[in-house]
């Protein structure tokens, strides 16, 4: 018969060996829920510093274009210089409305200007135009030491005109031209190209009209 003190042992060392066993399956449980909840908080932080970082580059990028911004509006524009233009007196003739003659008259143009027989006629026709005589120019070319004016037909010198005033025309565009432009030395006029041919006066295809 075995004694009781034996079976005491044996159930007492049992279980203890339970409560080991125990223990560690809860120490390991904890340890490993304790690790997951630290890999989670880990991953929440993570995301959280990275909303502000995102948040902090958005401010920035949003501070730098209202920087620009405002410099943009904040630029004082540089004035320019202008400088007056210089102008230069141009003798030339017109005709006095009153008597029919040729009188002088100044014409101002650009000292920038290039004295051409394209400029003059068109002074000498601006200034007749202010006295209602109204000139139809059909071009002005040069050829050798001739200045050619061309005119058109439908408008004065050759029509609506007496003979008067279309010998004054005629003589104010001559002379302005010749006054002013020692390189050439005598004025033709053609009617669109072909020989000057008026009611008045009747000149050859290159006949000089003043020289």
């Amino acid at each position: 018969m075995e004694r009781p003190g034996k079976k005491f042992l044996l159930i007492a060392t049992l279980i203890c060996i339970f409560l080991l066993t125990g223990c560690d399956k809860v120490r390991f449980n904890t340890y490993k829920a304790s690790e997951e909840n630290s890999k989670e908080n880990t991953i929440e932080e993570s995301k959280e510093q990275q909303e502000k970082e995102k948040d902090a580059t958005k401010k920035e990028d949003k501070n730098t274009k209202d920087t620009k911004k405002d410099n943009s509006m904040n630029v004082t524009p540089t004035p320019s210089v202008i400088k007056p233009t210089a102008n230069i007196e141009l003798l030339i003739y017109t005709i006095n409305p009153e008597s029919g003659e040729i009188e002088a008259a100044t014409a101002m143009i650009s000292d920038s200007n290039e004295l051409t027989p394209e400029l003059i006629v068109s002074k000498v026709v601006e200034s007749m135009a202010d006295k209602s005589i109204k000139v139809g120019i059909d071009k002005v070319t040069t050829e050798n030491d001739a200045v050619i004016v061309s005119f058109l037909s439908d408008q004065p010198p050759l029509t609506n005109v007496g003979a008067g005033i279309e010998s004054a025309i005629l003589n104010s565009i001559a002379q302005s031209l010749m006054d002013n432009l020692p390189e050439y030395n005598k004025v033709i006029y053609r009617v669109e190209g072909e020989a000057y041919r008026s009611e008045h006066i009747d000149l050859g295809i290159d006949e000089a009209y003043l020289e």
